[in-house]
């Protein structure tokens, strides 16, 4: 779900890739979770705002679609979104777990592990480019959000680590 506030940001194309992503994320997801007999629950407008997706087992999901950075086998993990809230990894997110899209899968993981995982790795140093924020923190201009880079080799040591084919 994008905000009144994050769409003034941006331009009309890039919010149209960014909701297309979104939805075609969600819908990639609901795919998985039926080839794998896996009971999906879609989670309420209210509960997306919350970084709530989807119940799976129980646990809500935050499903993060496919992006130029996954192609290259990166996540990119947002600490706060664009409008300077909680992001999908952050204390404040009701996420349980965090889904993140790539060409024919999802990998899963806990958002508290990646949470406990960036605090201890990433660096408190602000770059000034995307490119550069592997393990370093970044900042859009003119916006409020707070991410970083990670490799999916990263995770090697996680204890919960779920790739969800589709």
């Amino acid at each position: 779900m994008i905000t009144e506030t994050a769409k003034n940001l941006s331009s009309n194309g890039h919010i149209e890739h960014s909701i297309n992503t979104g939805k075609k994320g969600e819908e990639n997801f609901r795919l998985a979770c039926k080839l794998n007999n896996l009971q999906c629950v879609e989670a309420t407008d209210r509960e997306n705002i919350k970084h709530v997706d989807f119940y799976i087992l129980g646990l809500g999901v935050d499903v993060k679609g496919y992006k130029n950075a996954h192609k290259e086998g990166f996540l990119i993990v947002e600490f706060r979104n664009v409008n300077g809230y909680a992001g999908s990894c952050s204390e404040e997110s009701n996420a349980d777990l965090l889904a993140f899209q790539f060409e024919d899968y999802f990998l899963i993981v806990r958002k508290d592990e990646l949470l406990s995982y960036c605090r201890k790795e990433v660096k408190n140093e602000y770059v000034a480019e995307f490119k550069e924020c592997y393990k370093k923190l970044y900042t859009r201009k003119d916006r409020k959000d707070l991410m970083t880079k990670l490799h999916v080799s990263d995770l090697k040591t996680f204890n919960f680590i779920w790739k969800l084919k589709f």
